[in-house]
């Protein structure tokens, strides 16, 4: 990222989270916040629900950033539309997922250079889930979002996102946690492909740990060969060949099959 940008960014996060100026906000009624709101609807309904990624690309800067808490760096818009259309939007994806927008939650705060306006933040919360009819009273999951806009001649585009605090409702309080022996877990441990990478599972402390990228999880075993997210509606059941050898791991979110990842 160019440091300052990245500067500008850090600084206009910290003076919204700390100064304790909230009339910095603009008025939900406002031009400036149905503007972009507008283009959270391009950018989601469109581009992710519709999966017309295309239209949504049109509103960012080529050189994109997207810093994910889960799913590490994406670093282009070129980048983001081919992770795009290989993941969530490849063709005849049976587990599509959707987007929606807690829509009490969208904030914006407008940003000045000598009193002209050339940016806003765009803050939020959301949830995902295959069932296209999901409110977010009946989700047991949602993230916090962040999206710096910056207007290039006369139009807004989006230059940088944080998509972070990915969070379930009271999931821990329903899992029950057994004990599974050293010898089976190392079974378990290895490197597996995944669409967009790789995931390594490996043994700390007599449990197993998930690195994807940036992300470690420590997992929490349920049944001899499942094993939870302890902060996400996610499971991850290794199964076996016809040899008795571990050969992939079937990943549920909300109990849906998302991904089935084969040991490499």
């Amino acid at each position: 990222m160019n440091q300052s940008i990245k500067s500008l960014l850090l600084c206009s996060i910290g003076i919204l989270m700390v100064s304790g100026i909230t009339s910095a906000q603009v008025n939900k009624d406002s031009e400036l916040f149905k503007t972009l709101k507008a283009k959270d609807s391009i950018l989601f309904k469109i581009g992710f629900n519709k999966c017309e990624v295309e239209k949504s690309a049109e509103l960012m800067f080529d050189d994109l950033e997207f810093y994910h808490d889960k799913g590490g760096i994406t670093n282009s818009k070129d980048e983001f539309v081919k992770i795009m259309k290989n993941g969530i939007c490849r063709e005849n994806n049976p587990e599509k997922v959707f987007r929606f927008l807690v829509e009490e939650s969208l904030e914006v705060f407008p940003m000045y250079n000598k009193g002209k306006l050339y940016g806003a933040l765009q803050n939020g919360k959301h949830f995902f889930s295959p069932d296209e009819t999901m409110t977010y009273e009946r989700t047991d999951n949602y993230a916090l979002f962040s999206h710096l806009w910056i207007i290039e001649g006369d139009q807004w585009k989006l230059k940088r996102v944080i998509s972070y605090n990915h969070s379930s409702k009271d999931i821990n309080k329903t899992l029950k946690e057994i004990i599974v022996t050293k010898e089976l877990l190392e079974t378990y441990s290895g490197t597996y492909k995944t669409k967009t990478g790789k995931v390594i599972i490996s043994i700390q402390n007599d449990a197993l740990l998930l690195t994807a990228g940036e992300m470690k999880t420590m997992l929490v075993a349920t049944a001899n060969n499942i094993f939870t997210h302890p902060k996400a509606p996610l499971t991850f059941e290794f199964t076996k060949n016809k040899d008795g050898d571990v050969s992939k791991i079937i990943v549920r979110e909300n109990g849906k099959i998302v991904e089935e990842v084969n040991k490499l």
